[in-house]
């Protein structure tokens, strides 16, 4: 298991983050989730967001496992 995902289960009271919690920890140059979910849509943020109660109307959430892949990914990227 990555230390990512410890870091961030000690961060988050929970395994799966609102979207919006998300956005203002880590993309707050971003100023809307309108805005961030185009980004990850068209591919250019590589983030997997989910839908609670598998409607389009859901409230988007991160999972924490997801979180970890990108933020390790970015490090990853980052040192290369």
């Amino acid at each position: 298991m990555s230390t990512t995902i410890d870091q961030l289960r000690k961060e988050w009271s929970t395994s799966w983050p609102t979207l919006s919690a998300v956005r203002e920890r880590y993309f707050s140059h971003i100023t809307s989730d309108r805005y961030l979910l185009r980004r990850i849509s068209a591919g250019r943020i590589k983030l997997k967001v989910t839908r609670l109660g598998g409607s389009a109307k859901g409230t988007p959430v991160v999972y924490l496992h997801d979180l970890a892949d990108y933020l390790d990914a970015q490090a990853t990227k980052q040192a290369a």
